[in-house]
């Protein structure tokens, strides 16, 4: 069944302020070891998408696949969230492929991933901000850090900054980035797997909305 994404965000008010701090929460506690850059950089593909698309064809994905089953990501599953926005998604190309998912699918949706040129650098500052409430005693970091990472950029600029070479070797090199809406539209039963990133955790929404077309 295919899914009106649209309808599902605005019926549960997915990126509401609660939501929003939930996605922040997800950072902290699934990953391991970062930097204020890893932060920066999560926020920012989350919201931008790739600054230039990567070479997008059928032979480097299939190695890149190869190369991310050698080098696995840290976070074994499919899908992980990209920033608090959440217009985009990283997808683990090796988890992916052994899903039996179509690789042809991935190529196009990697093409829509390219960065607008109206983008949203107020929505991204005040992502950034979030970002720094979160932050908490058990975290690897401390805000002192993040505030001396802001004051060295050109922040006001929003510059695009990779994620640093030690969190790519704990959590993937390999992957691509593709946009949220149409990824579920053409996965729906993938939303599930980070049930506790939404509203009523537990409950899946494809149920939901199978439910009350019967009615």
């Amino acid at each position: 069944m295919k899914i009106d994404i649209e309808a599902l965000i605005d019926k549960y008010q997915v990126f509401s302020l609660d939501e929003k701090l939930r996605f922040a929460n997800w950072f902290y506690n699934n990953y391991e070891n970062y930097t204020p850059q890893d932060i920066y950089s999560w926020l920012w593909l989350g919201e931008f998408g790739y600054p230039e698309l990567p070479k997008n064809d059928l032979h480097t994905l299939r190695e890149h696949i190869r190369l991310a089953n050698a080098f696995p990501s840290k976070v074994r599953k499919i899908w992980e969230p990209l920033g608090i926005s959440q217009k985009f998604i990283k997808i683990n190309v090796d988890l992916y492929f052994e899903e039996g998912f179509p690789l042809l699918r991935l190529l196009d949706l990697v093409s829509k991933a390219k960065v607008s040129e109206s983008t949203e650098k107020l929505t991204f500052k005040n992502n950034w901000n979030l970002m720094k409430i979160q932050i908490d005693f058990t975290s690897k970091i401390d805000l002192k850090s993040i505030n001396e990472f802001q004051e060295k950029v050109p922040f006001h600029m929003t510059p695009y900054l990779p994620f640093t070479e030690k969190f790519q070797q704990e959590f993937g090199m390999y992957y691509r980035i593709v946009p949220l809406e149409e990824f579920f539209s053409f996965f729906p039963e993938c939303i599930d797997i980070y049930p506790d990133l939404f509203i009523k955790a537990g409950i899946s929404y494809l149920e939901v909305e199978s439910e009350e077309k019967k009615e």
